[in-house]
């Protein structure tokens, strides 16, 4: 299943940390797409970023095969 995922941040660093680690969660099969954003309002600067990923959805399910 396609899904999205969306992190809003004011420090660039930590936005780049949070997509790192969700990367790097079981649940994202497949990278889809990142499509990333930034902007200054009242000189506050403010980054996003949308992810686009495949889920996983053999999470939690057993291999059949494992008990063979």
């Amino acid at each position: 299943m396609t899904k999205v995922k969306i992190y809003d941040n004011q420090q660039l660093s930590e936005l780049e940390n949070n997509i790192n680690d969700f990367l790097k969660k079981k649940e994202v099969k497949q990278l889809i797409d990142i499509k990333y954003t930034a902007f200054s309002r009242d000189g506050v600067d403010k980054f996003s970023t949308l992810i686009i990923y495949q889920e996983d959805l053999n999470i939690g399910k057993e291999d059949p095969q494992m008990y063979e």
